[in-house]
């Protein structure tokens, strides 16, 4: 076999043990988790090209931006116009460019394990690994995860061009990871761990130039955040409540990062306070977890402190504390982040080699069959709206976003009577009043389908006393009343939405159909 042939086999292996796995999600349809808006009825997306690319660069109006995922991504919504011109908007040839996305990020990581952990069992552990991590299938086979995707293959071609001094490449790669997705802020913070593997002097230059480009993305991303209202209150009403609430969180992101189950694309994380045992226990645990890879530092031994800051580094955008972000806790988050723990697992494996040679190889082959089996099972979950929703009720039992969602995916599956026990579900539970109306309205429309329109009312009655603030609730307990013939309750109703919500069209419309101008 020719030499550059051999050396490009195991890249290609990687990349094949990618797609095997990755397999049952590709044959997928548009999910109802962002793919439907975002990319399959997105206007944008069905224009000339020049004019994607104009509103994508350039256009900040509210309503343009709120389109385009209501954040400032040019690259990303560069590519996916480019996808779609070249494809369709069709979820298939999607699913198939997000797995050829996922395997390069896959083999350039492998490339950057080599370089840290030299040739050997530990660095081909390590990125088998990575490469089948059941906490990547979110970002790989969810159609609006392409972001994340974009993202991490330029923050790693960043890293590659940064240890080799190749520093115009570095700034480019860097602007096209932040305008990818805005978590790549933390860039500046991994090639100083690069300089430090290294036990070299930082190229300063190319770091203020990447801290430029940094804080000109985050400055873009926080004027369109507030601009289109996106920009969320601390989680707990305060950083200090924020902080509390998430240093739980880091060791369950650590735990899910080792030990991949229980994953969801929805968790529960409960708001804490000082006095909570369980959050004053973790970010203890946390600062003493620093402290010791200073202290490693100190004396000469580097790898705690890497490990650490290559985990810890891409979280601190999604912390919660520096920006209050609409999820808490996602997978996806830990994109980059995973690396630390596969490379502590992938030396586990090279310090057991080096003692009885077939145990680390059989230590480093079961870990890759298991990751691998459950990245396809996973995968599975996100072929299908009803799958992935369900899943998540699993894993986060009465969740009100995944019942919600779930009876979307059932009434559009067909399944009516499965969308009213969701539906009904989600009005029993006590938390999230928007979604509790959201799926009010829409199980309305199916009680009054079967004729049972008392019940329709009462639930609708129900919620337009729960959520005051939303017209759509008062505007379909008047369309129900009216039809039902319960006068005058209807027109007062009616003009109970028109004076409370003037700039509500939709009722302004519905009144004058029914009683005149």
């Amino acid at each position: 076999m020719p030499r550059p042939i051999r050396e490009l086999l195991p890249d290609l292996l990687l990349a094949m043990a990618v797609v095997v796995v990755l397999g049952p999600s590709l044959g997928g349809d548009f999910l109802n988790y962002d793919d439907d808006w975002l990319l399959r009825d997105n206007p944008w997306l069905q224009r000339p090209l020049p004019a994607l690319l104009r509103a994508a660069w350039t256009d900040f109006s509210p309503a343009t931006r709120l389109t385009l995922g209501a954040e400032y991504l040019p690259v990303r919504d560069t590519f996916v116009g480019l996808e779609a011109r070249l494809f369709g908007v069709r979820a298939v040839p999607l699913r198939v460019v997000g797995a050829a996305l996922y395997a390069l990020a896959a083999v350039l990581t492998r490339r950057l394990l080599r370089r840290a952990l030299g040739p050997g069992l530990a660095a081909e552990v390590a990125a088998w690994l990575f490469a089948l991590h059941p906490l990547h299938v979110e970002s790989a086979a969810w159609l609006a995860g392409q972001k994340d995707l974009l993202s991490l293959v330029f923050s790693l071609l960043s890293v590659l061009a940064y240890g080799d001094r190749r520093r115009g490449l570095t700034v480019l790669c860097v602007a096209l990871a932040v305008w990818s997705k805005g978590t790549a802020v933390a860039l500046p913070a991994l090639l100083l761990l690069e300089d430090l593997r290294r036990r070299r002097p930082p190229d300063r230059g190319t770091l203020l130039a990447t801290l430029a480009v940094v804080l000109l993305a985050l400055g873009t991303s926080t004027a369109v955040g507030r601009q289109v209202g996106m920009v969320q209150p601390p989680l707990g009403g305060s950083r200090a409540a924020a902080l509390f609430s998430v240093a739980p969180v880091f060791w369950r992101y650590l735990a899910h990062a080792l030990v991949p189950s229980g994953l969801s694309v929805v968790y529960r994380v409960p708001v804490r306070s000082a006095t909570d045992p369980v959050a004053l226990g973790s970010l203890l645990a946390l600062l003493a977890l620093g402290g010791g890879a200073l202290l490693a530092l100190r004396r000469g031994h580097r790898a705690p402190a890497l490990l650490l800051g290559l985990f810890a580094a891409p979280l601190v955008p999604v912390s919660q504390v520096l920006v209050p972000l609409q999820n808490v806790m996602a997978d996806r988050y830990l994109c980059v982040a995973v690396a630390a723990p596969c490379a502590l697992l992938g030396l586990l494996c090279g310090h057991l080699e080096a003692r009885r040679a077939l145990a680390g190889r059989l230590l480093g082959a079961a870990l890759c069959l298991a990751f691998g089996a459950l990245s396809a099972q996973r995968a599975r979950v996100f072929s299908d709206s009803v799958r992935l929703w369900e899943d998540a009720l699993e894993t986060t039992p009465g969740s009100a976003l995944a019942l919600l969602q779930l009876g979307h995916a059932r009434r559009s599956a067909g399944d009516l009577r499965g969308a009213e026990a969701a539906w009904t579900a989600l009005w029993r539970q006590p938390e999230d009043p928007a979604a509790r109306c959201n799926g009010a309205g829409n199980l309305s429309r199916i009680l009054a389908a079967d004729g049972r329109d008392l019940e329709a009312i009462g639930l609708l009655r129900g919620a337009v006393a729960l959520c005051p603030w939303d017209p759509k609730a008062l505007n379909n307990l008047a369309e129900l009343l009216a039809r039902r013939g319960v006068e005058p309750e209807a027109r007062a109703r009616f003009d109970e939405l028109v004076r409370r919500f003037p700039a509500y069209a939709p009722g302004r419309r519905n009144r004058a159909r029914r009683y005149g101008p």
